[in-house]
């Protein structure tokens, strides 16, 4: 952010906002890649959280996911085109309030541990909340087997994908 600060002569304030609506935009756009599946869609919103968490700051990390959760409340059409101000009720709603929580946990963690150690312990903050949301909607064994197992191959490779982006914007911005 102090780049930011500094080349563009924007306050700490502006920096904030406008990165803010950055991490916004990109969890929206990541949205858009969906792959219905049965209880909850496959989407890269999570691929994008990551990338926010070893990107930004936690503060920073946090206030997109919560920019993007608020987006998504007023009623605006984040969730892939689609507007839903009831987010919160509906099936993806744990997976959906772990995020804010994910992304501090995990940009935290990144501060001082491996990136994997850290995307693992988010990845399982998504999980449990997930789990825990479905569980009275379709049950332990459709929760756990379709809301949790089902994803984690695919997660891996998220995370795996988060990781060297991040790892090669990281080295392309010091060069």
């Amino acid at each position: 952010m102090e780049q930011l600060v500094n080349q563009q002569r924007f306050s700490e304030r502006e920096a904030f906002l406008y990165l803010t609506c950055l991490g916004c935009a990109l969890i929206t756009v990541c949205s858009f890649i969906r792959i219905p599946f049965y209880p909850v869609p496959f989407t890269l919103q999570t691929f994008a959280v990551f990338i926010l968490a070893l990107t930004q700051s936690p503060k920073q990390a946090a206030a997109s996911v919560l920019c993007y959760l608020l987006c998504a409340t007023i009623g605006l059409p984040v969730f892939g085109g689609k507007a839903n101000p009831l987010w919160i009720v509906g099936k993806c709603g744990g997976y959906l309030i772990s995020f804010p929580l994910a992304v501090y946990l995990t940009a935290k963690l990144a501060q001082t541990r491996s990136p994997w150690i850290a995307l693992l312990c988010g990845q399982a903050v998504i999980y449990a909340f997930g789990l825990v949301w479905l569980i009275p909607l379709f049950g332990i064994s459709c929760a756990w087997m379709k809301g949790v197992l089902f994803f984690l191959p695919s997660d891996m490779i998220k995370n795996f994908l988060a990781i060297q982006l991040t790892a090669a914007w990281r080295k392309r911005r010091e060069a």
